[in-house]
């Protein structure tokens, strides 16, 4: 990660200037193991993943399972989960690698996945990612890069690309996929039992990926040319901080690329954060034109697609997502 984007979420500073909203900012250095800033906050590097945010004391306790995790073969790693209730944070982990490893790399995947999800479930997704190729940028963002796929795709037409999520045990896959290396992986069969399947990594120069929150990143405003955030309005707290943070990263004339199922969840989600009513994608669209988020966005790509995800060797769920690309004046 360059010193130039990254920065301490702990000490920033917003202040109104006018109709104005300036960010006050200090980036961070890396002293070994640790990323540090000069108001004293230090934030752990694990596994070559910084892990910034502004309070991390409370995911580092949530999460330290997944981060402490080691590099186990996927055997071994069936045996521990077979004697733990499903709920237990390693078979929910185990499960959750395999359902987005293989919505991630399911094309790239040996054997390829059996059942109503077999396939490759996002590839409409990465096809969208890929013709942007041809428009190439400077710097590219995706908030809630989970397994990094779109971020192999988005490194074709960026010089240099951000992934940040807040899942530290999907990261320590994509980092190792996205360096080229074949990750093996417990692919789910039925409640806690699993096969072992192996993904080809594809080496992708110029990412760096980060741990952290997407609707409070730690990345110097304006920085960046394109910014992402594929099904992920329905899986955080806010839908509008999160847009209103894609467009405080976005430069003037740069773009910005959502998706969304907009599969509403009570304990995700609450009523009066909710977009659009009974019509979210036209509310989504309404939304950027209007001006609400700073700048009147034209809408330069629309569409619905399919995107499948697979839980195990007798279900899946499909959804029908909603794509926008909007460029900021």
């Amino acid at each position: 990660m360059t010193a130039d984007l990254l920065v301490c979420p702990g000490c920033r500073t917003h202040a109104h200037d006018g109709g104005e909203v300036r960010i006050d900012v200090r980036t961070l250095d890396r002293a070994g193991e640790m990323l540090v800033c000069e108001c004293g906050r230090r934030y752990p590097i694990v596994d070559e993943l910084p892990i910034v945010m502004a309070d991390p004391s409370g995911f580092l306790r949530n999460e330290i399972a997944a981060i402490l995790e080691r590099d186990l073969a996927p055997s071994l790693a069936q045996l521990l989960v077979e004697s733990q209730p499903d709920d237990a944070p390693y078979p929910r982990l185990l499960e959750h690698l395999a359902i987005y490893l293989d919505a991630h790399w399911g094309d790239r995947a040996h054997p390829a996945a059996d059942g109503p999800g077999a396939g490759f479930g996002m590839q409409p997704l990465v096809d969208k990612i890929a013709q942007r190729a041809t428009a190439r940028v400077g710097a590219a963002v995706e908030l809630g890069c989970s397994a990094g796929r779109i971020l192999a795709e988005l490194a074709d037409g960026a010089d240099r690309v951000v992934g940040i999520d807040l899942q530290f045990g999907v990261l320590q896959r994509a980092r190792k996929l996205l360096a080229g290396e074949h990750v093996a992986f417990n692919r789910r069969v039925a409640g806690r039992h699993y096969t072992i399947a192996s993904i080809a990594g594809r080496r992708t120069p110029g990412v760096s990926l980060i741990c952290g929150d997407a609707l409070d990143p730690p990345f110097v405003p304006g920085s960046f040319d394109r910014v992402v955030a594929l099904n992920v309005l329905d899986s955080v707290r806010s839908p509008r901080q999160l847009l209103a943070v894609m467009h405080g990263l976005c430069k003037r004339g740069g773009e910005l690329i959502l998706s969304s199922p907009y599969n509403w969840q009570s304990t995700i989600v609450d009523d009066a954060e909710r977009i659009g009513g009974d019509n979210p994608a036209k509310g989504l669209v309404t939304l950027l034109r209007s001006g609400e988020l700073g700048s009147r966005y034209e809408i330069e790509d629309e569409a619905e697609l399919p995107w499948t995800l697979r839980r195990d060797a007798r279900s899946a769920v499909a959804y029908c997502i909603h794509y926008v690309r909007a460029r900021k004046p």
